[in-house]
C-alpha cells in the first residue's frame, strides 16, 4: 500500500484556530473519512508583523491525489472558502479555488474622540453592518494596537461595501476607519480608502 500523499489547503483569510476547525477541518475530515479518501491531520496559522492571520492551512493526507482533489475543492468551497485559495503538494499549487470575497472594515482604535468608544455599541454596530452586507456575511474580528478589523464575506466585495458605505460614513466609529476592498491573498488585486472624519 502506498503511504498517503500530504497536501496544505491555503486559505487566505483571517480566521481564528477554532473558526478554522469548525467552518473548514471539521466538514472536510468528515467528507475525506465518509468517502474513504484520506483525514484532515492538522492546521495552522501565519501571523504578520501587527499579528493579524494573513493565510490559515489545513493539513490534509489523501490515500489518491486525483480521487480526492475534487471533494476536497467542493467541500471547502461550500464552507466559504475566499478566492485565491490553493491546494499545495510539495510546495507547489496544484489547484486554486474559492469564490469569496473579502471586505475588511478596520475601525480606528485610538484617534477618536473618547465619547466614540465610551458609547459604542460592538455588537450592535456589527449586527448593522453585516445585515446590510449580506445573510451571515460576519466571519470575525482582530484586535490590533491600533485598529479593529471586521471581516465581511460575499459574492462580491465591492456589492457588500456599496451596501454597507452610507451606514458607515454616518456611524461615529466609522470616522477615519480603513476599508479594504477585495483583502486576501497579498498578491491579489483590492483597493484600500480612508473615510473621513465627520
Amino acid at each position: 500500500m502506498s503511504s498517503p500523499l500530504v497536501l496544505l489547503a491555503r486559505l487566505h483569510e483571517h480566521i481564528e484556530p477554532i473558526d478554522r476547525g469548525s467552518r473548514y477541518e471539521d466538514p472536510l475530515h468528515d467528507a475525506l473519512a465518509s468517502a474513504g479518501l484520506g483525514a484532515v491531520t492538522g492546521g495552522g496559522s501565519q501571523l504578520s508583523e501587527t499579528g493579524e492571520i494573513e493565510f490559515a492551512d489545513v493539513e490534509i493526507e489523501l490515500t489518491d491525489l486525483q480521487g480526492a482533489l475534487d471533494l476536497v475543492v467542493a467541500t471547502l468551497d461550500g464552507a466559504g472558502a475566499p478566492v485565491c485559495s490553493e491546494i499545495l503538494y510539495d510546495e507547489q499549487i496544484v489547484r486554486q479555488f474559492g469564490r469569496q470575497e473579502c471586505l475588511a472594515i478596520y475601525l480606528d482604535g485610538v484617534s477618536l474622540p473618547d465619547e466614540v468608544y465610551a458609547t459604542l455599541d460592538f455588537e450592535a454596530t456589527v449586527g448593522s453592518i453585516d445585515a446590510l452586507a449580506g445573510p451571515q456575511s460576519y466571519r470575525g474580528f482582530w484586535q490590533g494596537p491600533e485598529e479593529t478589523g471586521l471581516f465581511f464575506f460575499g459574492s462580491s466585495a465591492d456589492d457588500m461595501f456599496a451596501n454597507v458605505e452610507p451606514l458607515l460614513r454616518r456611524l461615529p466609529i466609522g470616522q477615519n476607519a480603513r476599508v479594504v476592498i477585495g483583502r486576501g491573498k497579498v498578491s491579489m488585486p483590492s483597493r484600500s480608502l480612508r473615510l473621513p472624519r465627520h
